[in-house]
């Protein structure tokens, strides 16, 4: 049975879900682009970039873990699944009929598994 906190809840799991996955999207974007590129100041500044977003990340993780299940909290994060095939196909990435098929089920799975955070 929903309590009236369950729908603030799960809008604050899935908030605090898709800054995770923005970050991570971002540090994805960040190091394709730094494979075009050979300059040494070019890979620090990456370096230094993707660590500064990898403690974003770790602070984000540790609220996430600090109010739901583990078990939630890692379901929650499939939901980076869509994003990056999103991103791949942006990238003019062939993304197959199979890739989306997985993305769905894992998706009704997280939905099942979230919908009652």
């Amino acid at each position: 049975m929903m309590t009236t906190h369950q729908p603030r809840r799960t809008l604050t799991l899935v908030g605090l879900t898709t800054i995770n996955i923005v970050i991570q999207l971002v540090i994805a974007a960040v190091v394709k682009y730094s494979t075009t590129h050979t300059h040494l100041w070019v890979l620090v500044a990456v370096y230094v970039v993707v660590l500064a977003l990898n403690v974003g990340r770790f602070v984000v993780w540790g609220i996430i873990h600090t109010h739901f299940p583990i078990g939630i909290a890692y379901a929650s994060s499939a939901l980076l699944f869509p994003a990056i095939l999103l991103m791949s196909y942006l990238y003019g990435e062939p993304v197959a009929w199979q890739q989306l098929l997985g993305v769905v089920l894992v998706m009704v799975g997280v939905v099942a598994l979230v919908r009652d955070a």
